[in-house]
């Protein structure tokens, strides 16, 4: 409630002294002219911020995690950065950030293995687990740089599919591959199941311990 309010308060601030950012345009271009009520305008902002900024954020940090973890795939990474497209989606597809709050409803009766789902009933997809199906994906718990990870749902399917994910793999295709260039001795300090994970819907870690030489 206290980052709703922050953002109300900021597109109202912005209506008054617009800036050159996109939360001033939809205050002037939107709200001020009454196409978008300051209610929904507040809660685009929040779904941008939330969608676009926190996690990518959770899934930088876990994605440094898992290659730190998996020094082979981490040296063919280093050795061929033509590999790096691929792996952002098979990261994508490990680690599956967004864990929970998935939620639909059946349009129609529908069955899935074996499980009769009704029209009008609530569906919670487990996303996490759809991209280590061992039907789809051979040996769905290791991270492998040069599987074909393709079809993965960690950005949703369909309609639904996530509007920010060609920023997303480029932030994270760019920011890792320079991350692992500029830091080659790169180290956790910790081991990774002592890390401290966060408790919000999107998967990720409260901090992340490293050093280098």
């Amino acid at each position: 409630m206290a980052l709703y309010g922050y953002l109300r308060a900021l597109i109202e601030r912005r209506a008054e002294e617009p800036a050159d950012d996109l939360i001033s345009r939809l205050a002037t271009e939107r709200v001020a002219t009454g196409e978008a009520g300051l209610d929904e305008a507040t809660g685009m902002v929040s779904l941008l911020l939330l969608a676009g900024h926190e996690t990518t954020a959770n899934m930088f940090p876990l994605a440094v995690i898992a290659l730190l973890h998996n020094p082979a795939q981490l040296d063919a990474l280093r050795a061929d950065d033509s590999l790096w497209p691929g792996a952002v989606e098979e990261l994508l597809r490990h680690l599956t950030v967004i864990h929970s709050g998935i939620r639909r409803i059946a349009m129609e009766d529908v069955e899935l293995s074996g499980v009769r789902i009704r029209a009008g009933e609530g569906v919670v997809v487990a996303l996490q687990s759809a991209n280590r199906d061992p039907s789809t994906y051979s040996d769905p718990d290791s991270l492998d740089v040069r599987r074909d990870a393709s079809g993965h749902l960690a950005f949703g399917h369909g309609l639904h599919q996530c509007l920010g994910q060609s920023l997303a793999r480029a932030e994270l295709r760019l920011g890792l591959a320079a991350l692992f260039r500029r830091l080659p001795t790169l180290r956790l300090t910790l081991p990774p199941e002592s890390l401290a994970l966060s408790t919000s819907t999107v998967h990720g870690v409260r901090s992340l311990p490293v050093a280098w030489r």
